[in-house]
């Protein structure tokens, strides 16, 4: 598997593909929730801020449950970077780690 690093320089790069952007951004989430953190991985999804309709897509790909639930395929189409990396900042803001995010995201 990637290293962290390098997962962060997919994450910073808007020309990476995709689903690799999507994909290290659910690694980072998940790690850091379910291991650093000790926190249910599921529950960061629930914060208001992060169920509108824009984040629609971002929330689907990050949530674990989807996969199981086969509504997780990702569409090359559904995908903003823009919408995703605000919705990562999100995430992490949401939960009370902006000051890790913003020493991540550098």
């Amino acid at each position: 598997s990637e290293s962290t690093p390098r997962k962060k320089v997919v994450v910073k790069d808007d020309a990476s593909p995709p689903a690799l952007i999507a994909n290290c951004m659910r690694n980072i989430i998940e790690y850091f929730f379910n291991f650093v953190q000790k926190k249910d991985f599921n529950n960061v999804f629930q914060k208001p801020a992060l169920s509108g309709d824009m984040y629609q897509a971002f929330s689907r790909y990050m949530n674990r449950e989807s996969h199981s639930l086969g509504q997780n395929i990702f569409d090359i189409k559904e995908f903003d970077y823009s919408i995703f990396k605000d919705g990562l900042r999100l995430v992490f803001e949401e939960c009370g780690y902006s000051d890790h995010y913003k020493v991540m995201i550098k």
